[in-house]
C-alpha cells in the first residue's frame, strides 16, 4: 500500500501544486473501462449499504469515508497490476474509528453554524403572535444568510476533501489531518475547489440517466480523486532488488 510522502506533503503546503486534471480524467477512463464490472458492483453494494443505514438517520455519514477510500485501494492495485478481490473495496473500514472522529468534528462544525440560525428564527416567532408579521423577516434572513452559508459550504468542501486520505495513507489523527489540509488549501485553494466541483459534477451526471448512471459516474469521480491524491501526496513505487537487476549502479 502506498504511504504519505513527506516531501510531497511539504511541497503541497509551501508551493502551488501542478494539478494535471486532464491526465487524471484520461487515466480514470482507462481504469474504469477495463474494470467497470467490479467498480459498478461495488457502487451498487455501496448504494444498498447507504439505503440500509438511512434508517439510523446519521448512518450514511459514518460509512461514506471508508467506502470512498475503497475505490482508491482497488485503483492502486489495478495500477500495480496486482490481483484484487471484492472485499478489498471495504478495507477503508480498517480505520473506521479514525474516520468516526473526523465525522464527529464535521457534525460539530456544522451545528456551530446551523443552530444559531434556528435559534434566531425561533426567537422571532416566540415574540410574535402573528405569523404574517414575521414572514418578511424570515424571508430577508434567508436572502442575506444563504450566501454566507454557501461561502462557508464551499470553503468547508475544500477543507474536508483531503483529511480522509491523510488519515488512511498518512496514519494521521482526524485533527492533525484537518490541520494539514488547511495548510495545503492555503496554497492550492482555487485548484482544489475546481477539482472538488468537477468531481462532484461528474459523480452526479449519472442522475440524468434515471440514476442508473450513478453506478458509473460515482466510481469514476472517486477514481479521479485517488489519482490526484496519489500524484499530490503519496509515495512513488519503490524499485525492488529484482527491478534493479541489470541496472548499472554507481
Amino acid at each position: 500500500m502506498k504511504t504519505l510522502d513527506e516531501s510531497k506533503l511539504n511541497h503541497a503546503k509551501t508551493q502551488k501544486f501542478n494539478f494535471k486534471i486532464g491526465d487524471y480524467f484520461n487515466q480514470a477512463i482507462t481504469i474504469f473501462s477495463n474494470n467497470w464490472q467490479d467498480f459498478t458492483l461495488f457502487a451498487l453494494a455501496s448504494a444498498g449499504i447507504y439505503l440500509l443505514s438511512i434508517f439510523t438517520i446519521i448512518g450514511p455519514y459514518f460509512i461514506m469515508f471508508p467506502l470512498m477510500i475503497g475505490y482508491g485501494i482497488v485503483t492502486e492495485k489495478i495500477e500495480k497490476g496486482e490481483n484484487f478481490v471484492f472485499k478489498d473495496f471495504f478495507k477503508g473500514f480498517d480505520k473506521w474509528q479514525d474516520f468516526l472522529v473526523l465525522i464527529l468534528i464535521i457534525f460539530a462544525f456544522s451545528l456551530l453554524f446551523i443552530i444559531p440560525y434556528f435559534f434566531f428564527l425561533f426567537g422571532i416567532g416566540l415574540f410574535s403572535d402573528n405569523p404574517e408579521e414575521i414572514s418578511p423577516f424570515v424571508g430577508l434572513s434567508i436572502v442575506f444568510i444563504f450566501p454566507f452559508f454557501m461561502l462557508i459550504g464551499i470553503v468547508f468542501s475544500v477543507l474536508i476533501f483531503l483529511p480522509p486520505y491523510l488519515i488512511y495513507y498518512g496514519n494521521m489523527g482526524a485533527i492533525e489531518s484537518i490541520k494539514q489540509s488547511i495548510q495545503i488549501a492555503k496554497k492550492n485553494f482555487w485548484y482544489l475547489l475546481l477539482f472538488v466541483l468537477l468531481q462532484s459534477v461528474i459523480s452526479q451526471l449519472g442522475a440524468f440517466a434515471c440514476y442508473i448512471g450513478l453506478l458509473a459516474t460515482i466510481p469514476f469521480g472517486y477514481i479521479m480523486g485517488y489519482l490526484l491524491i496519489k500524484d499530490m501526496l503519496l509515495s512513488d513505487d519503490a524499485k525492488t532488488e529484482i527491478d534493479l537487476l541489470g541496472t548499472n549502479q554507481e
